[in-house]
């Protein structure tokens, strides 16, 4: 049993030493131990007996076991406190020589001149071991947190986390590549900060706030605005955190940027709606199998043919040819099939209700990554109006060039008088009709416009110029030459019947000139008055004389006028269309300016002023198209 002063504070506070939890060791001013309480036993590994008596160094693992003795003479002598009434971290040494981190506390009590050092001793092992798992915890967690962070960037999600406002709390980097803006530039606002003004309103008025605080949201579409002022769409998932009484602490989600594929799904719901609203018929058959049966048809299709979309779905379009449908086209089609080829053409088809019609198809292949033909797009459209209305051109301009032919090729220039005239039909075919032709030392001159553009129009024409001709070569053989009055009477009944059958009539202002005498006769049947204009003078004269149009009444009676020309003088015949040109403001050329012009250029050649007056009447209609025919003949008295 110890005996002194240090045996004496054992003892007073043994039963309270050895129920404390923490190891309880006493020793002297040389480091001897005189007390090692069971706590300390079970720290170390020591029976009590077995330390007793010994260098408290024995616990100590190197350096400190070395320097143990060193330091407590250092305080003895100097009294500065390095270690005593200072806890701290240490390491301890079990008997085993295993080491243990123990948190130390040294206190100082002094019995007259003997000090006794009374330390505790706290193992640490299970907090270190906790704190140890706690790193690994948290270093397990950032790096998880770092490579999912990472991984989102990579595929352009954009991680969030808001209170319970709506104000961001944390950001990803791919808001940046999202957004535009940097993580730092989002947190503390709100995210109806960030968004268009549509989606704005629709969620902060639209929507109560509550309602969103409700329940976890999945693949919601946003409409945010980037910094750059352009519209972002995102698909946003999130989920709400709350706290142990239920109350909303924060949301965390994530946004993927989903506008490439809203604008693809937006281009292709325009471009399916394109193709149901197209005008001519889409059909897409599956190249892979024989009989390419339509997998889909658009209305127009429908519309086209006359089948309903459910007998042309899965059916062929061979279904539409028939008896007159052209062996070579058939042939060529499947040729273009076979061969994966494009096919274009025109062929007969039928509709549903055996009516034929023209049919201009087109046929392109669809083929897949490895270039074999999956598909095929058809696109069809009833050409049959266009083809008649080709046909009715090609007529036309038949009729044109017939109808062209029967007006006088060249100027006619004879010893006292030039005459010139020009045609130009505002359509293929127009009733304009001109001509001259001299016999017997005189001239006649004829201008007449048919109503109407049609074919109908220019055989009246072609009837009016045979019935004149024939009137012409009968007054000659029988040696007596009507004046013009008398010729517009025969005329007349010659053309009456047919004028009334097709509802058609004729202006025609007739004139004979003798050359000799220099004296004009002329008679009009409601045409347009000629213009002379006298080489003296700036000015024009209209001739006319009273006459109904032909094929109004039987015997209307035409009046007959006549006056004598000298030379210089210039006659200009005209049809209404020169008149009745306008501009693109709506304007007439009109017969007063018309008047002015040859007043100004009369002097010219009949040919040259005939050409000038018709680029005059082309510039001042600019781009707006002749509406009538125009056809001018000009004559100048030598």
């Amino acid at each position: 049993m110890e005996s002194g002063p240090a045996c004496d504070i054992v003892s007073n506070f043994r039963a309270i030493l050895d129920t404390v939890a923490d190891g309880v060791i006493v020793i002297d001013e040389a480091g001897t131990m005189h007390w090692f309480n069971p706590a300390a036993e079970r720290l170390f590994g020591y029976h009590r007996d077995e330390v007793m008596g010994h260098n408290v160094s024995l616990l100590m693992p190197e350096p400190d076991r070395s320097r143990h003795d060193g330091y407590l003479a250092d305080y003895l002598r100097t009294g500065i406190k390095k270690i005593i009434g200072v806890g701290r971290e240490v390491q301890g040494r079990r008997k085993d020589g295993s080491l243990f981190p123990m948190y130390l506390s040294i206190g100082e009590q002094r019995q007259g001149d003997q000090r006794l050092f009374v330390g505790i001793v706290h193992d640490l092992t299970r907090r270190k071991q906790a704190e140890a798992a706690q790193r690994r915890d948290h270093e397990a967690l950032r790096e998880s947190e770092a490579r999912f962070s990472q991984v989102a960037d990579m595929v352009g999600e954009w991680l969030w986390e808001q209170d319970a406002a709506g104000r961001y709390l944390y950001c990803s980097n791919a808001v940046e590549s999202i957004l535009g803006y940097r993580p730092e530039d989002v947190l503390g606002r709100s995210y109806l900060d960030l968004m268009t003004f549509e989606d704005r309103r629709h969620w902060s008025e639209g929507v109560p706030p509550q309602g969103r605080n409700a329940r976890p949201f999945q693949r919601l579409v946003n409409r945010y605005r980037h910094r750059d002022g352009h519209e972002v769409f995102t698909e946003s998932t999130g989920m709400p955190i709350f706290d142990e009484a239920g109350r909303l602490l924060r949301w965390r989600g994530v946004d993927l940027d989903i506008t490439a594929h809203k604008r693809f799904e937006d281009a292709l719901r325009l471009r399916e709606r394109a193709i149901e609203a197209a005008s001519v018929g889409i059909a897409i058959a599956d190249a892979r199998q024989d009989d390419y049966p339509n997998l889909y048809v658009n209305p127009a299709l429908v519309r086209i043919t006359g089948y309903p979309r459910g007998e042309l779905l899965g059916q062929g379009m061979a279904m539409l040819q028939g008896p007159g449908t052209d062996p070579e086209a058939r042939a060529a089609i499947r040729s273009a099939l076979r061969e994966g080829r494009v096919y274009e053409g025109v062929l007969l088809n039928y509709r549903k209700d055996g009516t034929p019609f023209w049919n201009e198809l087109l046929l392109s292949p669809v083929r897949d990554e490895a270039g074999a033909v999956t598909h095929y797009i058809g696109v069809q459209a009833d050409v049959t109006e266009r083809r008649r209305a080709e046909a009715e051109r090609q007529e036309l301009e038949i009729a044109k060039q017939i109808q062209l032919s029967l007006l006088p090729k060249a100027p006619l220039r004879l010893p006292g008088a030039e005459i010139a005239g020009v045609c130009v039909p505002a359509t293929h075919v127009g009733g304009d009709y001109f001509d001259y032709f001299s016999h017997d030392g005189r001239v006649d001159l004829v201008i007449a416009d048919v109503s109407g553009h049609s074919v109908g129009a220019a055989l009246i024409m072609t009837e009016l110029r045979s019935t004149l001709k024939a009137e012409l070569r009968r007054a000659h053989e029988d040696r007596a030459a009507p004046g013009p009055a008398a010729l517009l009477g025969a005329v007349n009944a010659a053309l009456f019947e047919d004028l009334q059958g097709a509802e058609l009539f004729i202006t025609l202002f007739y004139l004979r000139y003798e050359l000799a005498t220099r004296r004009l006769r002329f008679a009009n049947a409601g045409h347009n008055r000629v213009l002379l204009r006298r080489r003296a003078g700036t000015g024009c004269v209209e001739l006319d004389a009273d006459g109904l149009i032909l094929g109004v009444k039987r015997e209307p009676g035409f009046e007959e006028n006549g006056l004598v020309l000298e030379p210089g003088d210039c006659l200009l015949l005209y049809t209404d269309g020169v008149v009745e040109s306008r501009d693109e403001q709506g304007e007439f050329f009109g017969a007063g300016r018309l008047c002015r012009w040859i007043g100004a250029y009369g002097d010219l050649a009949p040919g040259q002023l005939v050409r000038s007056l018709l680029e005059e009447l082309r510039g001042f209609c600019g781009k707006a198209a002749f509406e009538d025919d125009i056809s001018m003949v000009a004559m100048r008295v030598m």
